[in-house]
């Protein structure tokens, strides 16, 4: 038994997924990742969002189980999150989104428009970029070391250069947004990207970031109740852990009831 089967095993009998038999052949996903990683969050919206069921399991990267020999003899680097599918491996977010997007039975989220494609590539760097390790360094002052540490006080300074930054670049999404449903004219990689940044980000102190932009608020509370792209009754924002999971260290896995 492997790292996956311990930590997100597999009750095949009956399930979505479990014979193949499906319009691409496809089985049950296994996740490991965190639940205050925004990669994993990645990985668990597009699955949704394909219509793929996945299991999730948690990887205790607070001590280090990425370099674990268990999880390095799959994925060599430590790379996370990681995937399995049957007999196939594959690490990192980019690589297992692409992967389920081909894969999966909805719309692809890549657009087909050339200019809308590089549009969405630009806005998915930004919230990689510039987005991503402001509010990780929050998620990590406010929520994690706390965890850990009952007495620690957040870096008051760290915490402040972080929230500069992020109003630098939300301000620029909030003008992005400005008319439009979503990122890029149609629901795409851009939103998955956005919606696990943004999320986390909501789990922290500084969710007024967020609430003081009314575009970014609207397009963040439609996603709440947005179907997803598959065509099946689930909406993947319900799949992001709140902070209470976060503290519990709790991943939800992607479940389809209707097939």
């Amino acid at each position: 038994m492997d790292i996956f089967d311990q930590k997100a095993p597999m009750d095949l009998d009956g399930n979505y997924g479990s014979t193949g038999e499906m319009k691409k052949a496809q089985y049950m996903l296994q996740l490991l990742g965190t639940p205050w990683d925004a990669d994993t969050l990645k990985c668990i919206i597009t699955a949704a969002e394909q219509g793929m069921e996945m299991r999730t399991g948690y990887l205790d990267t607070l001590n280090a189980e990425q370099n674990s020999p268990e999880y390095q003899d799959i994925f060599e680097f430590g790379t996370y999150p990681g995937l399995k599918e049957a007999d196939y491996n594959v690490a990192g977010a980019n690589a297992i989104m692409a992967f389920i997007n081909a894969r999966g039975l909805g719309y692809s989220l890549v657009p087909k428009n050339v200019t809308e494609a590089a549009t969405q590539d630009f806005w998915v760097d930004i919230a990689v970029t510039e987005a991503t390790p402001n509010v990780d360094t929050l998620v990590q002052e406010q929520l994690l070391k706390p965890m850990t540490d009952s007495g620690y006080t957040a870096n008051t300074e760290a915490c402040e250069k972080a929230k500069a930054n992020l109003n630098r670049v939300l301000e620029l999404l909030e003008k992005q947004l400005t008319g439009n449903a979503y990122i890029v004219n149609k629901y795409s990689f851009a939103d998955v990207h956005w919606t696990a940044v943004i999320h986390l980000l909501m789990q922290t102190e500084e969710a007024s970031l967020v609430r003081q932009r009314p575009q970014i608020s609207r397009w963040y509370d439609a996603l709440a109740t947005r179907k997803s792209n598959c065509g099946q009754d689930i909406v993947s924002f319900s799949l992001l852990p709140n902070k209470d999971d976060i503290k519990q260290q709790e991943l939800s896995s992607v479940v389809i009831d209707d097939y």
